[in-house]
This record gives structure tokens, sequence and C-alpha cells, in this order.
């Protein structure tokens, strides 16, 4: 994405951007970023058209081929290029062979099939950017805390993010909403904590930063605080077992010599989970883990009312 934008910056357009992300403030970068820099404000009027809903490719096809007034550039902007019916296409594929060098065509896809001619042409000519969080989210939120002007330390980073997770919209938000409930002072973990809802998220988190520190207190907290949100029995035991899950994962991935790089696939977490857990699993061997499963798994089907139920043997009535 910074290399799309340093492009857009330094004037190189591509005559057809088609964009696809789970992270809708991604995208709005891109346009925003790209209709700025092609078309000035004063001349959108003449040489900015939006096409909502359910996209024809022949008006697409037109509103491209429409010469810009006053300017070197128009731009066409498709919100959403997945409503165009498939047996349109063509008329776009006969475009993009030809496409008018005055003309800034952009879209944004909801729905992202490579298969299809349309995208797989795009692909091609380098036209198709999907656009994808950082692998590592603190240096992201460092830099769009400094953006902002927002002062935030490590620890109020993590934590920012252990309440919030990966959604870049919603941490972009609430960095801007710490910032003006800190004030001129950097922004501390008390701070996340006071200011992001007490949400099942966030308590969630606290349940597994309990266990990964030996914290009954702080675990049997949490617990009472994701019953209060009505999350049921079954449903923490859940939470509880993936989680061991995971930290037992860490045991067998260390024991097969499994490299670093490998475990967030493995785990099923985000990388910048991915030390946590490593930390977390140091606490707990894998016998204590193996056993811990098991009293999960009692508790799952006590809690079901399972009637083959067997204290002895945990495999039994599944």
């Amino acid at each position: 994405m910074e290399e799309l934008l340093a492009q857009i910056a330094a004037g190189k357009f591509a005559p057809v951007y088609v964009l696809s992300s789970e992270h809708p403030i991604l995208i709005d970068r891109i346009v925003a970023a790209l209709r700025d820099a092609v078309v000035p404000p004063a001349l959108r009027a003449f040489n900015y058209d939006v096409i909502e809903g359910k996209p024809s490719a022949q008006r697409i096809v037109n509103m491209a081929q429409t010469l810009p007034m006053m300017a070197t550039k128009r731009m066409v902007y498709i919100r959403d290029l997945a409503g165009l019916p498939t047996d349109e296409s063509d008329a776009l594929l006969d475009y993009f062979a030809s496409p008018n060098p005055s003309t800034v065509l952009l879209a944004v896809t909801s729905k992202l099939d490579k298969r299809l001619k349309l995208y797989a042409t795009l692909g091609k000519k380098g036209w198709l950017h999907v656009l994808t969080a950082p692998r590592q989210l603190a240096p992201w939120v460092r830099a769009e805390a400094a953006a902002r002007n927002v002062k935030m330390d490590a620890a109020a980073i993590s934590r920012l993010l252990d309440a919030v997770g990966d959604d870049l919209s919603r941490i972009a938000v609430t960095i801007e909403q710490l910032g003006l409930f800190a004030g001129d002072r950097p922004v501390a973990v008390a701070d996340v904590d006071e200011l992001v809802a007490d949400t099942r998220e966030r308590s969630v988190f606290e349940l597994t930063d309990a266990l990964g520190t030996g914290s009954l207190p702080g675990a049997l907290a949490a617990v009472h605080s994701l019953c209060d949100q009505r999350e049921s029995a079954v449903g923490v035991v859940a939470m509880l077992a993936r989680f061991v899950r995971q930290m037992a994962g860490v045991h067998q991935a260390r024991a097969q010599g499994a490299a670093k790089s490998e475990l967030p696939t493995r785990l099923g977490v985000p990388p910048f989970v991915v030390d946590k857990v490593i930390a977390q699993a140091r606490l707990y061997s894998p016998s204590a883990l193996a056993a811990t499963t098991r009293a999960l798994a009692l508790a799952d089907r006590a809690l079901k009312g399972d009637p083959t139920l067997d204290p002895a043997d945990p495999g039994a009535g599944g």
C-alpha cells in the first residue's frame, strides 16, 4: 500500500485501479489520495464522476471515454464493481485493452474472484490491488498516532491491540479518541482501559492474559465480566479450550522444529500476538495443558448435559 501511495504522490497514475480489502480504511485512503492527486477540488464538478449502485459496463465506458474539461485528467469512481453483470464484462475488457489516457478509472470490489477473466486481466496488467493489513500492527499504530500528534508508549499500544484486535478502522478511531481523552499528555494503559468499552473482546483478552500470567483472581474477574455480558458458560469453556490449544501448539511447534514465522498459521492468531502466546506457554508444561484440555472437555459435556459423561473417560459420549 505504501508503494501505491508513493506512486500516486509522485503523479505516476495508472489508467485503471481496482481495489479490494477487508479493511475499509485502507480503501478510503487510496481513494482519497488518488482523487486529490488527479482532480483538484475546484474541477471536480466537471471531471469527477461517481457510479453508485449496480454498475453498467456501457455507462462506465462512456464516462471513461469522456474528455476532461479545462484539465488534463478526469476520474471515474465505481463504488462496487462486484455488481457488474457477468455478461457485460467483455465491454470492460475491450476498454482495458485500450484505456483512455486522460481518464483514471477507479473501482472498488466487495467480492473478488481471481478466476473470473475480468479480475485475472486486471491482475496481469497490474491494476488489481488487494490491500492487506500490515503483519506487524504496532508500527502501524505508532504511525497512526504520530499522524494525529498522539503520544503512545509501547505498553499503551500493546493494550490497545489487546482490547481492540486487528480491526484497522476501529484502531484508528480509538487512537483519535484516546488523543482527545489524554490531551497533551501521553496516552497510558489506564487511558485505554478507561476509554475502551468493556466489550466481549476485551474480556476475552483479559481472560487469556490472566491465564497467561497465572493470575487466578484476574481470570475469575474476566469470566465474571463475560457472564455479565450474557456470554454462555459453554462459550467461555470454548474460549478457554482455544487458548489452551494455542499454548499446546507452541510446544508442539517447538518439538517439531517449526520456524517462528509458521506460528501465526499454525496457531490461528495474528502475527503480533505470537510473542505473547509463546511467553504464556512457558508457564505451562505440555502435560499440564493436556490435563487442562481433559478438564475442559468434561466441563463442556457437563454443561451440555451429556448423559454418557464418564469422568474417567473424557472421550466417551462423543
